[in-house]
């Protein structure tokens, strides 16, 4: 079990960053009998990953060229997902084209129905 500054110096958080995520039930902690909070190392580490020894550094658990990344698709996935984006930008494309072409035509209409309007002033004093 740690103390509330053990804690917050191993998950390299700071003290009430700690006690916010207790209050909020995010980090479950136990109280000793002289009220200080005691948080077990699993508990810790299931809410806030330990950031190691030196801050700042980041350890990776696969090669660096991307070669292990998860989840991996195959290629008739990748084709699949390429066809779906080329389908659904089809479909935007032609979307967009009825929205102007609908558009276009209700101010045709417009113009239709209202018909040529004489200027304010020349309706005012006639």
């Amino acid at each position: 079990m740690l103390s509330l500054a053990q804690a917050a110096k191993t998950a390299g958080k700071s003290k009430p960053t700690l006690l916010r995520a207790i209050k909020s039930g995010k980090l479950s902690a136990s109280r000793t009998e002289s009220g200080a909070y005691e948080i077990a190392e699993s508990e810790l580490a299931r809410v806030f990953p330990f950031a190691g020894d030196i801050a700042g550094t980041m350890k990776r658990d696969e090669p660096g060229n991307g070669a292990a990344s998860y989840p991996a698709i195959s290629p008739g996935e990748a084709q699949a997902l390429h066809r779906v984006i080329a389908e659904q930008a089809e479909t935007i494309r032609d979307l967009r084209h009825r929205l102007d072409s609908e558009a276009e035509e209700r101010r045709r209409l417009m113009a239709l129905l209202i018909g040529p309007r004489a200027p304010w002033w020349r309706r005012w004093f006639r």
